[in-house]
């Protein structure tokens, strides 16, 4: 028990002494004696006491007077009149007054200060006690009345006591406090919840049964149904047991919990239904899951023949360790687009596949995986067939290439050495249609070789410069001033692209008539780059623009610049004409972003100016 602290008013020198040395004997009290119910008074202004004792008789004012004051100015302080009057009618007056208790000087010193002892002590303890009580029922209320769960009391059915959050469910169903009293607290629960509730009710009341917090539906005055949970326990209240219930509106999460279940359901059957193989795996690459085309590929009859499968037991053994080197990094953020493998079937047989895995995040860190894995079998075979089949018209297009030139070289040498021969004019026109027939017939075969080689290699980055140089060293451009500026530019093309420059350089020497310059210039526009190839001829005519890139059209076979469009085509670069008619060709080169380059980054300034 802590330190009493009492105040001691008494205008007997004496008294105060002895009753200070008694009281202060045990350690448990300390006093602080006055003299006057004036000097009381102003102490009590700034100190504050666990029990005042006074004398009843003195000059200023008596102790039932300074009694008064107290109960009217510090209400319950435990007050006890320690006096010599006897007489019945001031006992009566002081316990009327508000006095805790009553004790009469004299007698036996030690035994009358100890029974003071004793009445101060109770008292205080009382009083100590009284205002725990009162704190936590202060406390109580506060947390009862703040609580954001409806909490409410039900005793034979009805609701009896509740909260400012009980009284708000009131008031959004549409009812009366009244209303909701004066009947069964059931009655506001959905028809097909009430057995269940009143069982769990009565065994909480008859045998103190706990229950798990649990949902039901209650309904407002429109019939609207709104989910709830409660959790309760039984307590006694007015000396009847009763329920001490908190509940809550979890309207909003049932649906959203219902809208989840559902949404799951929904992926459930969705990946139940792809065709393809969807495999679930944990932090340790273990099998979690397998919809019914993994099970059906990798022949397990349902879904807990996976349940103990590891991803390795899906591999090929002499993979296994690439595959789970692989995994392990994938655990660090290094996930691969996709990655190949031999997969290995519950009889062990295997097909190839290729395998997507994407991580399954929980709270910020990787809780396992997401594979698709697609059966590249037919792809395979298919590949296998078709790059069988090029090899095979590959093979019989050299032969039937080199067999057809043979032979068209045989047939223009024979007929050249008709027109030796031959004096008639009729004969020698019709030889040399023949022979420009056979002409045509050689370049024709000559696309078709070009034309076939376009896609067969990987394109590269191609310097334009070094291509340039390559492409006329195979013309005769003795007549002809050819400029080229186009910095250190490379472009990533197929590897025909020497032949673009050779027809282009070969169509201004063919149709431009009166060529004498050449000039091959870059410029950006935008992300893009052009390159410009342009001569001083004849130029082209609109009419011809419109057909110029189309296969067959044109004044000798057609074939040149549709070839251009394809080879530059095959990486997306485009190509069109942008001359003038009589000022000469200019046919425009677009590099899109991403396929073209400096040569190398230190080089910022134009480059590579070659004037011939």
């Amino acid at each position: 028990m802590t330190k009493i602290s009492v105040l001691y008013v008494d205008d007997e020198p004496a008294m105060l002494e002895l009753t200070r040395i008694y009281l202060e004997r045990s350690g448990l009290l300390s006093l602080t004696t006055i003299d006057s119910v004036k000097n009381a008074l102003d102490i009590l202004k700034t100190h504050s006491f666990d029990a005042i004792v006074s004398d009843y008789q003195m000059p200023d004012r008596d102790g039932i007077e300074f009694l008064k004051i107290v109960r009217e100015r510090y209400d319950g302080i435990p007050f006890i009149l320690f006096t010599g009057k006897g007489r019945e009618e001031v006992v009566v007056e002081a316990l009327n007054s508000g006095a805790d208790s009553y004790l009469q000087k004299g007698g036996n010193p030690g035994a009358q200060f100890a029974e003071l002892e004793h009445k101060i002590k109770t008292n205080v303890k009382h009083r100590r006690n009284h205002l725990a009580l009162c704190e936590s029922e202060k406390k109580y209320r506060q947390l009862v009345e703040n609580a954001q769960e409806s909490i409410f009391i039900i005793q034979d059915e009805k609701v009896i006591f509740y909260n400012p959050k009980f009284s708000e469910f009131i008031t959004a169903s549409g009812f009366t406090s009244e209303e909701v009293v004066s009947q069964s607290f059931f009655n506001l629960i959905h028809p097909e919840d009430q057995p269940i509730l009143r069982e769990r009710y009565q065994k909480r009341i008859d045998q103190d049964v706990r229950f798990p917090r649990y949902p039901f539906r209650v309904i407002n005055r429109k019939g609207s149904i709104r989910w709830w949970e409660a959790d309760a326990i039984r307590i006694i209240w007015n000396n009847h047991p009763a329920t001490l219930n908190f509940s809550r509106d979890v309207t909003e999460e049932y649906h959203l919990r219902e809208r989840v279940k559902e949404s799951e359901c929904r992926y459930r059957e969705l990946v139940e239904s792809l065709p393809k193989t969807v495999i679930e795996l944990d932090e340790r690459f273990n099998v979690v899951f397998m919809n019914r085309a993994g099970r059906e590929k990798f022949g397990y009859t349902c879904v807990t023949d996976t349940t103990l499968i590891s991803a390795l037991d899906l591999v090929h053994p002499d993979e296994r360790a690439r595959i789970n080197d692989a995994y392990l990094q994938t655990l660090k953020g290094n996930f691969p687009l996709a990655h190949e493998v031999t997969a290995r079937k519950s009889n062990g047989s295997t097909f190839p596949m290729v395998v997507y895995i994407t991580p399954i995040r929980r709270n910020d860190s990787i809780g396992g995986f997401r594979l698709v894995c697609v059966d590249v079998s037919e792809f395979k075979k298919l590949q296998e067939k078709l790059e069988q089949t090029n090899t095979k018209l590959n093979l019989m297009c050299k032969i039937t290439w080199h067999d057809l030139t043979n032979k068209l070289t045989a047939l223009r040498g024979y007929l050249e050495l008709l027109k030796r021969l031959t004096t008639d004019e009729k004969a020698s026109e019709y030889l040399q249609k023949s022979s420009t027939i056979a002409g045509i017939l050689q370049d024709q075969i000559s696309f078709t070789r070009t034309y076939q080689d376009i896609g067969v290699h990987d394109p590269e980055w191609q310097r334009v410069n070094t291509v340039i140089t390559q492409s006329c060293a195979k013309l005769s451009l003795e007549n002809i001033r050819l400029t080229v500026d186009v910095q250190n530019i490379e472009i990533y093309a197929d590897l025909l692209l020497e032949k673009v420059f050779y027809n282009l350089f070969d169509n201004s020497l063919q149709h431009g008539g009166h060529v004498t310059e050449i000039t091959i210039s870059c410029r950006n526009a935008g992300e893009d780059l052009i390159l410009s190839c342009e001569d001083n001829g004849i130029g082209i005519s609109p009419y011809d623009k419109e057909h110029l890139f189309t296969c067959g059209y044109g004044k000798h076979n057609g074939l040149g610049l549709f070839l251009i469009r394809e080879i530059l085509g095959f990486t997306g670069i485009s190509i069109s004409e942008r001359g003038e008619q009589g000022r000469g060709a200019r046919f425009e080169i677009v590099v899109p972003k991403g396929k073209h380059r400096l040569a190398s980054d230190n080089l910022q300034s134009v480059g590579g100016k070659v004037t011939s």
